[in-house]
């Protein structure tokens, strides 16, 4: 796990290295799961919510049952718009797991989210200027997974993030 969190912060750096890494490493697929997981508990406490009453009742158990679910189709569904649009609409190659292992290690950065939404009072805002970082990651991430130009790369994970926003309407969950 060590490796991984080395890879966070080089993917955030938006150093070339990892994205290499994760396209040959399968390891890194499971890792970001993780990684993923553990952002967005963090992201739940830094909103309010108690880790110790999160585990500690059934209800609790439940909450962060649906928190692993909601943020597994987050990753899930982000990962497959932002693969479909390079994909099909872009036609450029890329791999499915390739954009699921940059969704996860972008994911951290997503973490922002706590001190927009304290800075910003429209919780739209608040999700475009916290998002900004991770969907920079995702645009160069997916300039070396698809062999993109920064510009289509950015378009590809700016349309993944639209496209969630659509769905995660559509179901009625939250956003991130």
């Amino acid at each position: 796990m060590t490796e991984s969190l080395k890879r966070v912060v080089q993917a955030a750096r938006f150093d070339r290295d990892a994205f290499v890494w994760m396209d040959f490493n399968d390891r890194a697929t499971g890792d970001g799961l993780i990684i993923v997981l553990i952002a967005r508990t963090l992201l739940q406490v830094g909103f309010g919510s108690s880790l110790l009453g999160l585990t500690t009742s059934l209800s609790g158990l439940e909450f962060l049952l649906a928190i692993a679910i909601n943020t597994a189709v987050f990753w899930l569904a982000y990962s497959g718009i932002v693969y479909a649009i390079a994909r099909f609409l872009m036609e450029a190659g890329s791999s499915y797991a390739l954009v699921l292992r940059i969704t996860a290690y972008a994911y951290p950065t997503l973490l922002l989210l706590l001190v927009t939404d304290r800075l910003v009072n429209n919780a739209l805002l608040a999700l475009i200027l916290g998002s900004l970082w991770f969907l920079a990651i995702m645009a160069h991430g997916m300039r070396y997974a698809a062999d993109l130009p920064l510009e289509r790369a950015a378009l590809a994970a700016g349309g993944g993030m639209l496209g969630w926003i659509i769905i995660a309407n559509i179901l009625g969950r939250g956003l991130i």
